[in-house]
């Protein structure tokens, strides 16, 4: 038997919209927003993620290249005879479906992967949620953890909540429908979407909520479950109408999205049962198995789409579950509207799929053509490498048998000696100390010229400008001062950073100064002449330590404790590049007069060379095979060499006006001479008795200054 006509279509109408809704919301949206100009939250960010990991990506490729090559193998069977066309035919297709499994896998695996912070974030947050809102007492707390834990799996969570059911219906609604629903609910879904099933798993809970709820009872536990994908299906039932509702979230992003279905009047259907003959006892039974039915209805249909929404191989189990809804009193009609919106959005879903294919195979064979590209380039680089080997060995022996020694020890300050400038004639020194004070050097003859005191705290870096005729100096007592290098006045004092002024520079090509401090993380550029405030860069996490100009003037370079060096653009102030991987802070930087090499000096007991246009590693100073045993090649695409030279934690760093060599102050109070283009350390000076915070190299490459925390600066000179 079957239902009354007028009463199947009434249902078909009512189910219809819902479908609609659903669908456009679920499959039409999902599919345009994944592939949107946008920044995508919920389960389409995770979608994202995905596309991204390169497991994924090249899991894609992979099944392409299978795709393909069965393919041209079905092409190959034209002609051959039936009965091996067929056994190919299935071992072909058989092949696919273990292809379409394995990838749905994999984009379950990385689903779960990528959400495991989220879970475990929320589960920290669970006390304070519950003691915020009382309505969470009528949950189970253990329950409600079990449900983020068990996500091993990835899974669509669904939760059926009990029926409102008014106190003027029927006692066979109040006494059996919340014992039925939840019961046949779960059978069902664990005939056809199994927890722990390979295709499209759902975790089912018929009895997570001990009364009925609302719609702002799903808003509410949203903010517990809100890292699972979740749909709940909850009703309310009066004298003579049910009204459906459906709530979900993370199908498509973390917002709770409410559908609510026409209601239905189940007292006029009642009624057409009653004139069919029908007593009132099997009237109600058939009204209660529609509910239920409608129920079902709803979780495959949810089901199926949140899956199709994340993975293009799953074949929605609703296409096999017409005999399911055609039971007795039923039509299969019923779910009709729900499969021709499914196999809308599949088809939707398939377009798109076959477009990001096109794309991975263009990208791959873009990706090709750049690789013999590269190879060709790495081997002319190789050729001219090979040229430029034999003029390098010639200058490492002629550096390397240059002799250094201290011809003058230079007594005067009180406390350590943190920076030292030299002037671009090579005539003055200027020195700077945590005694507050700036000393000024005749460097020919080691005379004591002056001492300009003004700062009230330690006087952290020191810089002379281009024309040799200005000093600024940068200090602890939050100040910027600028003076008269050959007479000692004081020009100007402003305001630095909050806290302290850790280093200073000078463009060579402008009228620009650059500072950076403590507290405030930021690099500020100021007009050389007025003091004006031009710019503040702002980008570092932590202190920064250390700036310096190019010798063009267009690019400034930092060093901070947060580990990264950054380089900038000084005429925009864009952040053109950050360099990380430095495990450690940095403490001083340098580049070479061509403008090609940054060098960094880090509490990690390295100093580490990068390309400054490309940001690549070009070599690292340590220690471990710095006697005579060569370099390691780091790859083509990174660092040419690793040179392992370094001692010891190097706080300053300065590179010869010819950039044929690098030096380097120690906390094992040695001054290291190295070799830049080979790495080589070509001598280790001796003298101080403390650590060596600061070096300076004269433009004529032949004379350099060291300052020490045994508060004296040493001249060396090579002969």
């Amino acid at each position: 038997m079957s239902l009354p006509r007028p009463v199947s279509d009434t249902l078909i109408e009512l189910l219809k919209p819902v479908a609609s809704e659903l669908g456009e919301r679920l499959g039409a949206n999902a599919v345009s927003e994944r592939y949107a100009e946008i920044e995508p939250s919920g389960s389409s960010a995770l979608n994202q993620q995905i596309k991204k990991d390169p497991r994924w990506i090249k899991a894609q490729m992979r099944y392409l290249q299978r795709q393909q090559a069965r393919e041209q193998e079905l092409i190959a069977l034209v002609g051959a005879e039936e009965r091996v066309k067929e056994e190919r035919a299935n071992r072909i297709k058989a092949q696919e479906i273990r292809d379409k499994r394995a990838i749905s896998r994999l984009c379950r695996d990385l689903m779960r992967e990528f959400q495991s912070e989220a879970i475990r974030v929320k589960l920290s947050e669970i006390q304070t949620i519950w003691d915020r809102d009382n309505w969470f007492s009528n949950l189970s707390r253990q329950e409600t953890e079990q449900i983020l834990q068990q996500q091993q799996q990835h899974r669509l969570l669904l939760l059926v909540a009990p029926a409102k059911i008014s106190q003027d219906c029927p006692d066979s609604f109040r006494h059996n429908l919340n014992i039925e629903l939840p019961a046949k609910l779960r059978a069902f879904l664990n005939q056809h979407y199994p927890p722990h099933g390979d295709l499209c798993p759902v975790q089912f809970y018929g009895d997570y909520f001990k009364k009925s709820i609302s719609d702002i009872d799903v808003e509410r536990l949203q903010t517990v479950l809100s890292p699972v994908p979740t749909a709940i299906l909850y009703s309310d039932i009066s004298d003579y109408e049910v009204n459906f509702h459906v709530g979900f979230w993370g199908v498509i992003n973390q917002s709770v999205s409410l559908v609510a279905m026409q209601p239905w009047n189940w007292e006029e259907v009642y009624h057409q049962l009653e004139a069919q003959g029908k007593d009132k006892k099997l009237s109600l039974r058939i009204i209660r198995q529609i509910i239920v039915t409608i129920h079902k209805l709803l979780a495959a249909f949810l089901a199926d789409l949140y899956y199709l929404n994340i993975d293009f191989t799953h074949e929605p189990q609703l296409f096999k579950l017409e005999a399911e809804f055609a039971q007795e009193w039923f039509s299969k009609d019923w779910a009709q509207p729900y499969i021709e919106t499914l196999k809308e959005i599949q088809e939707q879903q398939r377009i798109v799929y076959k477009g990001e294919m096109r794309r991975l195979a263009l990208r791959e064979a873009k990706a090709r053509a750049e690789r013999q590209r590269l190879e060709e380039a790495e081997l002319k680089r190789r050729e001219e490498v090979e040229a430029a080997a034999k003029r390098v060995k010639e200058l490492a022996h002629k550096l390397k048998h240059q002799k250094w020694r201290c011809v003058y020890t230079l007594p005067g300050h009180s406390s350590f000696v943190n920076s030292l400038a030299i002037s671009p004639d090579g005539k003055i020194l200027a020195s700077g100390s945590w005694d507050k004070t700036i000393k000024i050097w005749n460097l020919e003859t080691a005379e004591l010229m002056g001492t300009l005191t003004g700062h009230s705290d330690r006087v952290n870096s020191v810089a002379i400008s281009y024309d040799g005729k200005m000093l600024v100096s940068g200090s602890s007592d939050e100040t910027i001062k600028f003076w008269n290098l050959h007479s000692g006045d004081l020009l100007c004092t402003f305001p630095g950073h909050s806290m302290e002024v850790n280093s200073v520079a000078i463009n060579p090509k402008r009228q620009v100064i650059a500072s950076c401090g403590g507290a405030d993380n930021t690099i500020k550029l100021w007009n050389l002449r007025s003091g004006e405030l031009l710019r503040t860069l702002k980008g570092h996490s932590d202190n920064v330590n250390a700036v310096v100009f190019s010798p063009d003037g267009k690019i400034l370079a930092s060093g901070s404790s947060d580990a990264t060096s950054k380089v900038w653009d000084v005429e925009s102030g864009k952040l053109l590049r950050t360099l990380s991987g430095l495990n450690v802070g940095v403490n001083s930087v340098a580049i070479a007069p061509d403008g090609q090499v940054l060098a960094s000096v880090s509490n990690d007991y390295t100093i580490k060379l990068r390309n400054l246009q490309t940001g690549s590693l070009l070599r690292i100073l340590n220690t471990h095979y710095a006697k005579g045993k060569g370099v390691t090649n780091l790859g083509t695409n990174e660092a040419l060499h690793i040179l392992q030279n370094y001692v010891s934690r190097g706080d300053s760093v300065a590179i010869s006006g010819d950039g044929l060599t690098l030096v380097s102050g120690c906390d094992d109070n040695t001054i290291n001479i190295w070799n830049l283009q080979t790495g080589e350390l070509l001598s280790a000076l001796k003298g101080h008795s403390g650590t060596v915070y600061s070096v300076a190299i004269a433009p004529s490459g032949n004379l350099l200054a060291s300052g020490s925390a045994d508060q004296t600066i040493k001249i060396w000179r090579c002969d």
